[in-house]
């Protein structure tokens, strides 16, 4: 029977017990033929194609993207109205991507129309080879999450996500529009410095600081109640800073406002009156570029922290001390700091700084930023690296309830945007928050991609962290009656707005510039397609 078929066995005996041995002609050997095609038979013997039982079986798995045959994923993917984009001819995501999309493109169908929605279109277009980074403004300035258990992504929400009232060019109602800087009092409201719009706007909203309760509301005065900003004795040039002194004996709890001109205001609890300038920080000569402003837990000064003229030149990064009664400032350089980003006080009394590093950066080296610790317990402070990669440009620093270490990072490289090519830089990664370890120097991602823009600032309360994000900054490249700021002040228009990598792009001009073209066109197109009908929107970005 070694010669005969296998099917015998599924025949009543009578039919094949008394057949003949080959090479005569039998069932046996006539089924043997069928079981060769049908279920195939291990004879060393090819066949043109797989056994039919085989592909038979097979069949399940070509209508799973993670296992069908990389020829059939188009096949696979129009049945779910997916078209791969193509570069020049390829295809801009490689299987593994291709495979990936296919397989959630229809979970992410369920939000079309919403913010969520497109913003996990966009994600998942933009892991392919260029993967552009891709942010959604639409009009969340100041934005709340709750600290997660460790392996679960942070809840981002939307703390204060309308601005002020304007029809037209003309301001009906004041509001939080593009705040930098933020910091808490010891009852939970929030203080945020806001920039207001450039003065070239033709819309007047000026730079204010806004006292915020817990869900995010401002405090309001006048019939009918109106969000009424904090009062300052003259109208701030760029707000950069503020910080709450807690109360100490007969000091009262201060809020402290810093402009960009080196301005230091001064309003005392309950936040009522109008601040009065208590001294100017900058000195006569000397470039003073003040970055952020925090408060020494162990006496209640003030430390501002300088960027000065910049690192390597004789008027680099510092702190600037500010103590009371009377008011006295000491300044200590920091030449260990390059691009001073953020600042926080810990309880023990030593700083951490965030450093942006080197803005023009030469190699692979001058890539990461950096977590910097600052001791001052002897003269001179001694400062010593926590943490590098993957940190890029760490402008927030802040302490959950849970004594854990988180950074907010713009993920941009410069973080200032180039006046020749704003969008096009040396690092280009998503904006987010994360837990940092300083003792293991090792620091884990807690926000998903695409939750915020151009992030400044952040502060701890309670078991939440408050992140202000101002948006994208204005650039010469703006396209006018198109600028980033617009979103912040109209709640129908959104801002899609495009960083890339240079590394990633191709190095002739004109490729590039084709590369670009096509990543903006298929994003134009995802756009269109998933938005909110209601809505209309801007593309922010090189092209």
């Amino acid at each position: 029977m070694s010669d005969k078929s296998g099917y015998l066995r599924h025949l009543p005996p009578v039919l094949w017990q008394d057949e003949p041995e080959p090479p005569e002609f039998s069932l046996g050997a006539m089924l043997r033929i069928f079981e060769k095609v049908l279920t195939g038979i291990d004879d060393g013997v090819p066949l043109p194609k797989e056994a039919l039982a085989r592909q038979v079986a097979a069949v399940p798995r070509l209508f799973d993207p993670r296992t069908t045959p990389e020829e059939m994923l188009p096949w696979l993917a129009s049945w779910v109205a997916l078209r791969f984009p193509t570069l020049q001819g390829e295809y801009h995501w490689d299987v593994a991507q291709r495979r990936r999309v296919t397989g959630q493109i229809a979970g992410v169908y369920r939000w079309r129309g919403r913010h969520g929605g497109l913003t996990r279109y966009l994600d998942l277009y933009a892991a392919g080879r260029i993967r552009p980074r891709v942010a959604l403004d639409t009009g969340a300035r100041l934005l709340a999450l709750t600290v997660p258990r460790p392996g679960v992504p942070a809840l981002v929400s939307g703390l204060v996500t309308q601005g002020p009232v304007v029809i037209g060019t003309k301001v009906h109602a004041e509001g939080v529009t593009r705040p930098w800087t933020i910091a808490t009092a010891s009852d939970g409201t929030l203080f945020a410095g806001d920039l207001g719009l450039p003065a070239a706007s033709p819309v007047g909203v000026r730079g204010r600081v806004w006292r915020l309760d817990a869900g995010g509301g401002p405090d309001q005065a006048g019939r009918p109640p109106l969000p009424a900003p904090v009062a300052l004795p003259v109208q701030p040039t760029r707000i950069v800073a503020v910080a709450v002194v807690p109360a100490r004996g007969a000091r009262p709890e201060t809020l402290y406002v810093l402009d960009r001109p080196g301005k230091l205001y001064a309003l005392p609890a309950p936040f009522r009156a109008t601040a009065t300038e208590v001294a100017t920080l900058s000195a006569a000569g000397t470039a003073f570029d003040p970055v952020a402003m925090t408060v020494d837990p162990g006496n209640g000064d003030l430390l501002v922290l300088d960027r000065g003229s910049g690192a390597g030149t004789a008027n680099g990064p510092k702190i600037i001390t500010v103590r009371f009664d009377p008011v006295a400032t000491t300044r200590t350089a920091l030449p260990a700091v390059q691009e001073p980003l953020s600042l926080f006080a810990e309880r023990d009394g030593s700083l951490l700084i965030g450093d942006g590093g080197p803005q023009e950066p030469t190699g692979p080296a001058d890539l990461p930023g950096g977590l910097l610790r600052v001791v001052r317990a002897a003269t001179p402070w001694t400062v010593t690296p926590v943490l590098s990669a993957p940190l890029t440009a760490p402008t927030g620093i802040a302490r959950g309830r849970d004594g854990e270490l988180y950074v907010l990072d713009v993920g941009l490289k410069p973080f200032a945007p180039s006046t020749t090519d704003p969008f096009i830089g040396p690092v280009s990664r998503d904006a987010c928050v994360l837990r940092v370890d300083p003792a293991a120097g090792k620091a884990v991602q807690i926000t998903e991609r695409g939750q915020f823009v151009y992030p400044t600032g952040m502060v701890a309360v309670g078991d939440r962290l408050i992140v202000c994000d101002p948006g994208q900054p204005t650039t010469p490249t703006d396209v006018a009656g198109h600028e980033p700021y617009w979103c912040r002040v109209q709640p129908h228009l959104f801002n899609v707005v495009l960083h890339f990598t240079a590394d990633r792009l191709p190095e002739d001009p004109d490729e590039r510039h084709r590369a670009l073209v096509q990543v903006v066109g298929d994003i134009r197109g995802i756009v269109d397609a998933q938005k909110p009908a209601h809505t209309i929107w801007n593309l922010i970005t090189a092209v």
